[in-house]
């Protein structure tokens, strides 16, 4: 009798020891894919945060690209004006928004800056004030005037502020706008970071510069073939000047326009293949 006691003595206590064993064994395995799903999503939080999700492509395959062709790059759907054969030159397929212009030069509904809009998508603005008065200058854009060439600043890319205040230069509303949206367009950001990007060449008449991003170049759209292509937004604004007075864009062919011609705006960058 007592050693029957005894064995179920011992039992009872092996079966409470095995018990408790599956009880520390669900509790661990319970902490430890708590562990994995925290870290899960600490991983996706910081791949939002980084703009790791936010475009779908931050490379260009390495290949031959037609001119035309489409591509998506940084979050944008970008057409192909010219392979180098390891770079690509691409432009902006739409153009840029009301809300973006807004953002880069902080003006709404001011007659003097803007063409046609259309309130949620595309959106014409005027290379340089649309004014009458010096006052509407200032030392950041050219202005136009058609009485008086005197008072007239010479519109030019990006000057720097000495350029601006000896030489009478003044940069365009244009190239305020390209370079205020890529300098806040995550996306492009996050590609020049890592190193994906080419600095171009800018001469737009006036003076020469080096950039990463432009609009497109008279010698870009003076093939009408290869224009035809891609340049399907229109008008826009095309880099190089005309004259003091003038300015060019391109609509079914490139027209020499006053400078306060209002067109649509198409950035341009050049990113490395691969």
């Amino acid at each position: 009798m007592k050693n029957k006691k005894g064995f179920i003595a011992t039992s009872v206590i092996y079966s409470f020891f095995l018990v408790f064993l599956m009880l520390m064994v669900i509790i661990l395995t319970s902490s430890v894919n708590n562990r994995v799903l925290v870290g899960r999503i600490k991983e996706d939080i910081r791949s939002e945060i980084d703009s790791q999700e936010s475009f779908v492509t931050s490379f260009l395959e390495s290949k031959t690209y037609q001119i035309g062709e489409v591509v998506d790059f940084a979050n944008e759907n970008w057409q192909v004006i010219q392979d180098k054969g390891n770079t690509v030159v691409l432009v902006l397929q739409r153009s840029l928004t009301k809300q973006e212009i807004i953002e880069a030069i902080g003006q709404e509904g001011n007659t003097q800056f803007y063409g046609t809009c259309s309130s949620n998508s595309s959106c014409q603005v005027r290379a340089c004030f649309n004014a009458t008065t010096t006052s509407m200058g200032g030392q950041m854009y050219c202005y136009f005037f058609s009485g008086n060439t005197k008072l007239y600043r010479i519109p030019s890319w990006q000057p720097t502020t000495a350029q601006i205040q000896n030489q009478n230069y003044g940069q365009t509303i244009v190239g305020a706008i390209v370079n205020s949206w890529f300098n806040t367009h995550q996306g492009l950001q996050r590609v020049l970071e890592d190193e994906k990007l080419v600095k171009m060449s800018i001469n737009d008449g006036a003076l020469t510069t080096k950039g990463y991003v432009r609009i497109p170049m008279t010698s870009e759209v003076s093939n009408t073939t290869n224009a035809n292509k891609w340049a399907t937004v229109k008008p826009f604004h095309i880099l190089e000047k005309n004259s003091n007075t003038q300015t060019r864009i391109y609509n079914t062919s490139m027209q020499n326009v006053n400078s306060n011609t209002a067109a649509y705006v198409r950035p341009v960058i050049e990113v490395k293949e691969g």
